[in-house]
Parts: C-alpha cells; sequence; structure tokens
C-alpha cells in the first residue's frame, strides 16, 4: 500500500536491514524476468518460504486455493498436494510443468468461477472445492479480482486443517481482520520481499 515513493522507501530500507535477502531479490525478483512457476517457488513473501523450507516434511498433505509455483515447491517436499484453479489455460500450464519435472503426487483440480460475482461464492464448487478429510498445511492464495474472497477461504479452510497444521493466507496485508477472526493457537507475520515480487509484501502462518 501506499505512493510509489513509499514503496520503494519500503524496499530499499528492507534490503538495507536484511542484506541476506539480496542475492534472493536479484535471482528470483522483478528483475530475472521469471514467474514463481518458473522459479519453483510460491508466491509467497521470502521470510515465509524460508519458514516453510525447515517445517514441510515429506509426511504432509497440502491443500492449495491457487496453483503455480507453490504447487511445485510442496510437491517435492510434501507427501501430496491437491490445488484447486479457476483459470482453465494456466492450471495447463502448471501441469505441463509437473509433467516436465516428473511430478506425480500433485492433483490439480479445475474448479472456473467468475470473480466478480460475489453474491453466490459461499456456494461455489471453488469454494468447496477442498476435500471433505483433514490436511497439514492448506494455502490461502489463487485469484482475487474484484472481490476479496481469501477471507470466505480462509474460514472454510479452519474446518479442514489437522490439530498442529498451519494455514499460509498470502498478501496477508490485504486481511488484517483474520489476525484477531482466527481459530488459530497463534500466527504469524512473514513480510519481506519474495519470488517476482516488485516490492514488500506480507504472507500469514496460522498454527492450530
Amino acid at each position: 500500500t501506499g505512493s510509489n515513493l513509499t514503496k520503494l522507501s519500503r524496499l530499499v530500507g528492507h534490503l538495507a536491514t536484511h542484506p541476506t535477502h539480496i542475492p534472493s531479490y536479484l535471482a528470483s525478483g522483478p528483475l530475472s524476468s521469471r514467474t514463481p512457476l518458473e522459479c519453483k517457488l510460491p508466491w509467497f513473501s521470502l521470510s515465509a518460504i524460508k519458514f516453510l523450507d525447515a517445517y514441510v516434511t515429506k509426511s504432509m498433505h497440502v491443500f492449495e486455493y491457487g496453483s503455480g509455483g507453490s504447487t511445485v515447491y510442496f510437491a517435492n517436499r510434501a507427501a501430496s498436494v491437491t490445488s484447486t484453479e479457476n483459470h482453465q489455460s494456466w492450471m495447463e500450464r502448471v501441469q505441463a510443468e509437473l509433467t516436465v519435472l516428473g511430478i506425480t503426487n500433485a492433483t490439480l483440480q479445475h474448479r472456473p468461477y467468475d470473480f466478480h460475482k460475489v453474491e453466490n461464492f459461499e456456494k461455489s464448487e471453488y469454494l468447496h472445492s477442498i476435500p471433505d478429510r483433514a490436511f497439514d498445511i492448506i494455502v490461502v492464495d489463487g485469484t482475487e479480482e474484484m472481490i476479496p474472497v481469501r477471507p470466505t477461504c480462509f474460514y472454510l479452510a479452519e474446518s479442514k486443517v489437522k490439530p498442529g497444521g498451519i494455514i499460509v493466507v498470502d498478501d496477508s496485508w490485504r486481511y488484517p481482520e483474520l489476525r484477531s477472526k482466527n481459530r488459530a493457537k497463534s500466527f504469524r507475520e512473514f513480510r519481506s520481499t519474495g519470488p517476482c515480487r516488485p516490492g514488500v509484501t506480507s504472507t500469514d502462518i496460522f498454527f492450530y
């Protein structure tokens, strides 16, 4: 948020106080011209990714609202990944990347939805595409066009996360209300630069 000058000042200040992030910013930031899918990384903050590097294990099962670099990332580290995607062409691109990489533990679900129509979202197949079982990690990301749907996805996800599991909310600066209205035992805000992002963002992780 803020003016371009504010955003630039925030970026410079972050890199000045976190010099270890500079190589990653140069390698996978906006100047690299690569997408998160090509980087095989989530479109999260870098500090959240570093936390997940140490957190995710091969025994964990992951569900995602939204597919992409995060799908490849989790598939390489967890037992399974199920991702819901509303864009057919993007899902096909992600599937092609998974095939090239020989990844077989990721399942993509196409659930189209017109994100301009907020009145029907709570009944949509997209929202209710999460399987009726518990997950170790649930990612709330995906398309966000004219309406803020991630809070709705978050509250449904709270009924599907395992005890001891986590929910990851990307672009969390947009949804500060979730930090006070949740059933988590605790949460952490991870604020930093991130892959293919021009500035500083935040990713929140909720612990159950």
